[in-house]
C-alpha cells in the first residue's frame, strides 16, 4: 500500500475520489480490483477457519466483538497498531481468564481499552495526517 503504483492509486481513490479521477486514474477499476482481492482474502481466511473449527450460521458471532476492539484499539489505518492490539489483547484476557471467570476477564479488558481510548480516542498507533 505504500511502496507500490497500485498502492498510491488505492490511496489516492479512497482519500479523494473525484481528484482521483481528474488525474487520470481509473476509480472504478480500483473499486473492483481492491473489492475482488479483499474478497479473495476472506475466502482464504474463511477455508483456513474451517480447519480448525467447524462452521455455521453463526459461526462469526464469536469473534466480530474482538476482532473490532482489536482494529479500533490499534488504529484503523495502522497494520503495526493491529498486529501489536490483537497481542496485547489475547495475552491481556488469558492472563484476567485465568484469576476470573471467562466473561469477567473479558468485561475486564473492554473496560480497560474503553478507558484508554477516552484518553486516545485515535488508537494505540494512529496514522499521521495534516489538519
Amino acid at each position: 500500500m505504500f511502496r507500490s503504483r497500485w498502492g498510491l492509486r488505492v490511496r489516492a481513490t479512497v482519500q479523494n475520489r473525484v481528484m482521483a479521477g481528474a488525474v487520470g486514474i481509473n476509480t472504478k477499476k480500483v473499486d473492483r480490483v481492491t473489492f475482488a482481492l479483499g474478497c479473495g482474502i476472506a475466502g482464504v481466511a474463511g477455508a483456513a477457519f474451517t480447519t480448525i473449527a467447524s462452521t455455521g450460521p453463526t459461526t462469526g458471532s464469536l469473534y466480530i466483538v474482538d476482532s473490532f476492539m482489536v482494529v479500533v484499539f490499534g488504529g484503523a489505518a495502522s497494520i503495526l497498531g493491529t498486529i501489536a492490539s490483537a497481542f496485547g489483547i489475547a495475552q491481556a484476557q488469558s492472563i484476567l481468564q485465568f484469576f476470573m471467570t471467562s466473561s469477567m476477564g473479558k468485561v475486564a479488558t473492554l473496560m480497560v481499552i474503553v478507558g484508554i481510548l477516552m484518553m486516545r480516542p485515535e488508537g494505540l498507533f494512529a496514522s499521521k495526517v495534516r489538519k
